[in-house]
């Protein structure tokens, strides 16, 4: 989206904070990861993010380090989750906002005929929210998934070849 028509996830990030204000007999614990699935690969938006700038990307011996592998499970809470995937704490909309615009930055993009910044995996910016109501004394978890999933353009129209016609049999 742009500043004057913001797309649905900075629309849905300020509608959760105004909730969460409204609820003043209520803490709340925000945190955030964010994924995207490219090239029949998870990787972890945070993780390239966290080790790009601090440099960190080759071990003492010049090997490449790896990411850890992410692996799709559920909690004790039965909410799906992704184990050892990098999570950021968010106490404001402009730090979820920062998070979200940080990572999207980090997804992987290519040039078509039809879009010069088509995007070439589909992405899920997920956020779990921790409520604890001092009333109550009780606390409840909610997870808001927002999904970006990759358009599929045909190859003839696109003029993809090598691995931009990869990625788009992917993203299928």
């Amino acid at each position: 989206g742009t500043p004057e028509s913001p797309g649905l996830t900075p629309r849905a990030i300020k509608e959760m904070f105004s909730l969460m204000n409204e609820r003043t007999q209520c803490t709340f614990n925000i945190s955030t990861y964010f994924v995207e699935i490219y090239n029949d690969n998870l990787v972890d938006l945070f993780w390239s993010i966290d080790n790009k700038n601090t440099g960190v990307v080759r071990n003492v011996d010049g090997s490449l380090i790896e990411p850890p592998k992410l692996d799709i499970k559920m909690d004790n809470r039965k909410m799906v989750t992704i184990t050892n995937v990098v999570v950021k704490q968010a106490n404001t909309y402009d730090d979820l906002m920062y998070l979200f615009e940080l990572g999207n930055s980090e997804r992987h993009v290519g040039a078509t005929k039809m879009n010069q910044t088509s995007s070439r995996s589909h992405a899920i910016f997920s956020i779990m929210v921790e409520i604890f109501d001092k009333t109550t004394k009780r606390n409840t978890y909610g997870k808001l998934s927002l999904v970006d999933l990759a358009g599929s353009e045909r190859q003839d129209k696109t003029g993809a070849t090598g691995n931009t016609l990869k990625e788009a049999q992917s993203i299928n």
